[in-house]
């Protein structure tokens, strides 16, 4: 869907790549992780380290898809700013 969206900057298309792919990865690195760690016998701390790093950087992608959802704001297309005739788009009217 948006990865082939234009970004302002080369950097933040990366950036936005990156968040998206830790948040669709890392719930399924969860998931695979504990019975792993189960079957291999871990000790409690390794768990809270495994899980403690893949909750971290779950919150850290999603924050900065939500700063970058915000900092494109700044360079829409002349496209956004066209006023939309809602009317027309209602058939009875």
């Amino acid at each position: 869907m948006a990865w082939s969206f234009a970004f302002p900057t080369y950097q933040e298309r990366v950036l936005w790549r990156m968040s998206a792919i830790a948040i669709t990865c890392t719930p399924w690195l969860g998931l695979l992780t504990a019975p792993l760690l189960a079957a291999l016998d871990a000790s409690l701390t390794l768990f809270i380290l495994f899980y403690g790093s893949y909750i971290m950087l779950y919150i850290t992608a999603r924050g900065v898809l939500l700063v970058l959802m915000f900092t494109t704001l700044r360079d829409l297309p002349p496209d956004a700013y066209q006023a939309v005739l809602w009317t027309s788009l209602v058939p009875h009217l």
